[in-house]
């Protein structure tokens, strides 16, 4: 044992029911109540070793379920599951009672993924919904990414151990790494709940039983020992970042029964000898315990880190940065960047480091910073990082004298000088209505978008210093909506719409904009426009004005009808939709030409201009054309009928086939249709005709007639000889 690098310390006594926060003992009477909260964020749609998350997900709850007793008081909770982009979309599905399993089961089997990771909210409302201030409550947190809507898991995790009566929070990261939890660690830790992790369907099962364990299993004054792990720095306060770990037995062999990582970790264990061990960066701890029966104790190992204080700042001299950092620290391994070391949030962080060589990298929104750090042991370090940045405050009103528009923006800031190729670097993006970027100093190309509607600036950003600008749009807003007929009701589907500039020295027009709602909000800059609005073959062209911080509401009319058509084989007979092809023409032009307007297959359903029409309805071989007529406004069907029958034939010999059939009129024989195979069914217009078999028999090319009537609207099927 190293002495230098660390000690131990191990204690076990009695606690009373208030005695250590989040680690009272269970009383046998009140178990408590349990609320699982379900992530379905959108993420969950992505794959791991074993399937995608949501499926895996969903299979370690139900399969959980049954193994846990209908005397447990469970409930559920999901986020992310109803909206997109919404942080209050959190919901209660099933609240927690005895004998709920098929409730809960119902719940998560219609779980769909969709939206952000409201995670602390989530927890939040679970901690009220158990009324956590008054009762032992414990929340089982499955997640598969970090927050995303501004709260800090870590500090939710001092409120609630700060007002809770015996409140844990136990969290299960679903394929994300200890590097890249932003705190879901702490959020167990300061509530002594268990922070386990799972890459694919066996470990998430295995990492749910054991909370499940830790969660419902007999009280601990009974049977079981509570242990608690942590891990110190030589001033006696925790460190961050400890990996732990429990063996069965006298030595380190095999895989270890649980683990965990951060500044503390518990976890129930039956009485028995079991190996422990922790290690920070390079220095390790290793120690055999013998845990007695109904007792909690703790472990404590201490090993000697060096601090490192931070603190960022826009320029020289400059007030600290409050709130938005990004901290990470990675080891120097042959003067090169190495494994992280640690990772923080926080504003100004204390890391715990061994001695030795790092690399430190701090982002604040878009900018960004490094320095190389020397940890000397026994001596404590302080650093300010200057970030050189200052801050671009950016709004926008269509027109001068207009208010600030409050949505619909879209922020680009680029850097002014071209690179080599020409093109302008990207260095930063919002889509606020009031931008807040944080960028390195130096001259910049701010670009807005508002709808179809552009504006751009030049500006200087200065270290430490705030630039406010307000770009001018000028634009106007179109808004229109279609009717098929004059006075007719509001089209709600099937339309394009397309805007035009006007036209060039050339004669040419720019389309501007183009979108396929059921109606318009085009935002462009003041000026002419044409506008074309098209549904099926039916369009409009219509020249426009917009002005500047004005709104233009037109309705066009189409002047346009829907017409439907239906396919019978003969009059009476059931409607036919497969195989049949419908072309619609206008009427003739001067020269007698007529122009296809329309095609499609199935049942059609046509939208045209008003006026007269010729339809050819196909179905095989079968043909039939029909003059029709349109109606503004109104929707008119026809039905045709192709004096028709269906035939199918088929020949034993397969090898070199091949059937064509000729139709009989009189003493004319006339080629109808003919396709290679053995097998074929035509559709063919009601008469007499020949079906010629074309097979080899052996060596020998054998041809064969059969002579058949195809009657309307019958099924005729016949065998080659």
């Amino acid at each position: 044992m190293n002495t230098n690098l660390y000690k131990t310390a191990f204690l076990f006594f009695l606690v009373s029911f208030m005695s250590l926060p989040g680690l009272r003992a269970q009383n046998a009477a009140s178990k408590g109540k349990t609320i699982i909260v379900f992530d379905a964020s959108g993420s969950m749609w992505g794959d791991v070793s074993g399937g995608v998350k949501i499926d895996i997900a969903k299979k370690a709850i139900i399969e959980l379920l049954p193994t846990i007793g209908d005397g447990e008081e469970i409930g559920l909770i999901a986020y992310g599951h109803r909206r997109k982009g919404d942080c209050s979309d959190i919901e209660l599905l099933v609240p927690p009672s005895k004998g709920n399993r098929q409730a809960i089961l119902r719940a998560v089997e219609g779980i769909v993924p969709k939206g952000k990771t409201p995670l602390c909210d989530a927890v939040l409302m679970a901690a009220d919904s158990l009324q956590f201030e008054e009762n032992k409550a414990t929340v089982i947190l499955i997640s598969d990414g970090i927050e995303t809507c501004g709260k800090d898991p870590c500090k939710v995790g001092e409120q609630l151990e700060a007002k809770g009566i015996d409140f844990v929070c136990h969290v299960v990261a679903f394929d994300i790494s200890r590097d890249k939890n932003a705190g879901l660690d702490c959020l167990a830790n300061k509530t002594g709940g268990l922070y386990l992790e799972a890459k694919d369907a066996a470990s998430l099962k295995s990492a749910l039983s054991q909370v499940v364990k830790a969660t419902v299993k007999e009280p601990v004054m009974k049977k079981t020992t509570t242990l608690i792990l942590r891990g110190k720095n030589d001033k006696d306060e925790l460190l961050k970042g400890v990996e732990f770990a429990i063996y069965a037995g006298g030595e380190v062999r095999g895989e270890p029964m649980y683990q965990g990582k951060g500044g503390e970790f518990k976890t129930l264990l039956d009485a028995g000898e079991y190996t422990v061990t922790g290690q920070f960066g390079k220095m390790k701890a290793q120690s055999t315990l013998q845990i007695p029966e109904g007792k909690t104790g703790i472990h404590e190992m201490v090993f000697k880190a060096v601090g490192l204080k931070l603190r960022a700042v826009m320029k020289e001299g400059g007030d600290a940065i409050n709130g938005g950092l990004s901290w990470t620290i990675y080891r120097k391994k042959d003067g090169e960047k190495g494994d992280k070391a640690d990772h923080s949030y926080n504003s100004e962080p204390v890391f715990d480091l061994e001695p030795g060589s790092y690399l430190l990298e701090v982002s604040y929104k878009d900018s960004a910073a490094e320095k190389q750090v020397e940890m000397v042991a026994g001596k404590g370090n302080e650093l300010t990082v200057v970030l050189g940045s200052g801050v671009v405050v950016a709004q926008a009103r269509i027109n001068e004298g207009g208010d600030f528009l409050k949505k619909g923006l879209s922020w680009t800031l680029y850097h002014a000088e071209p690179n080599s190729e020409g093109d302008y670097k990207r260095a930063a993006h919002t889509y606020n209505a009031k931008s807040n970027f944080a960028v390195p100093s130096g001259k910049y190309l701010l670009k807005a978008e508002y709808g179809d509607s552009k504006t751009q600036k030049e500006l200087e950003v200065k270290a430490g210093e705030k630039t406010e600008v307000e770009l001018v749009f000028g634009a106007g807003t179109l808004v229109a909506k279609a009717v098929m007929v004059e006075g007719g009701e509001e089209v709600k589907k099937g339309l394009s719409w397309t805007l035009y500039s006007q036209p060039d020295s050339e004669g040419d027009r720019k389309r501007v904009s183009h979108t396929y709602n059921k109606n318009t909000d085009f935002k462009v800059p003041s000026g002419s426009y044409l506008l074309i609005i098209e549904r099926g073959s039916a369009s409009v062209e219509k020249e426009v004005e917009i002005a500047a911080g004005e709104k233009t509401e037109i309705t066009v009319s189409l002047q346009a009808g829907i017409w439907k058509g239906e396919a019978v084989m003969a009059e009476g007979s059931e409607v036919v939709s497969k195989s049949t092809s419908w072309t619609a023409y206008s009427e003739p032009n001067s020269e007698g030409d007529r122009k296809k307007v329309e095609h499609s297959y199935g049942n059609p359903t046509f939208v045209m201009p008003a006026g007269s029409y010729l339809v050819i309805l196909e179905r095989g071989e079968a043909k039939v054309q029909q003059e029709i007529k349109v109606v503004a406004g109104k929707v008119t069907s026809d039905r045709l009928v192709l004096k028709a029958g269906t035939v199918a034939l088929s020949g034993k010999e397969k090898k070199g086939s091949s059937i064509r059939v000729d139709s009989i009129k009189g003493d004319e024989r006339e080629k109808v249709v003919s396709a290679y195979g053995n097998k074929k069914k035509y559709y063919l217009p009601a008469g007499d005709y020949v079906a010629v078999y074309t097979r080899k028999v052996g060596d020998e090319k054998k041809v064969t007639e059969t002579s058949f009537t195809v009657e309307a609207g019958k099924f005729l099927e016949l065998e080659l000889k």
